[in-house]
C-alpha cells in the first residue's frame, strides 16, 4: 500500500514473529487484501492495517472466511477501528475470546 512496501521489507518483516501460524508475504497486485476486504462485506476496497481473528480449524477454500473478530486503522467504518492502547486492548480482548489466556 505505501512505496516502502517491497519484497524485501517483507522478507525482513517475516523475521519478527517467530511463528507456523503466521504467513508474511509480498502482494503488489493486493489480491490478499481485495479477498480480505470482500470478506468483510467491503466492496472495491482494499483491507490493509488489519488484524484478524479466526476461529480454530477455520477453512479457506476459495477465499477467506469472515473473520471471528477483527480491528483495524483504516478509514473504513468505524466500529472496528481502533488505535493505540485502545488497538493493544482490543487485540488482548480478541485473544482471550479465542484461546482463553493472553
Amino acid at each position: 500500500m505505501l512505496s516502502e512496501d517491497t519484497e524485501a521489507e517483507a522478507q525482513r518483516s517475516a523475521l519478527i514473529i517467530d511463528d507456523p501460524r503466521v504467513r508474511q508475504f509480498h502482494d503488489p497486485a493486493r489480491r490478499s487484501g481485495q479477498a480480505i476486504a470482500a470478506s468483510l462485506g467491503w466492496k472495491d476496497y482494499v483491507a490493509w492495517d488489519i488484524y484478524l481473528f479466526y476461529e480454530a480449524g477455520s477453512r479457506w477454500l476459495d477465499g477467506p472466511p469472515a473473520p471471528a473478530h477483527f480491528a483495524h486503522q483504516l478509514p473504513r467504518e468505524s466500529a472496528h477501528f481502533r488505535t493505540g492502547d485502545d488497538l493493544v486492548r482490543e487485540l488482548r480482548e480478541a485473544m482471550k475470546r479465542l484461546t482463553g489466556a493472553i
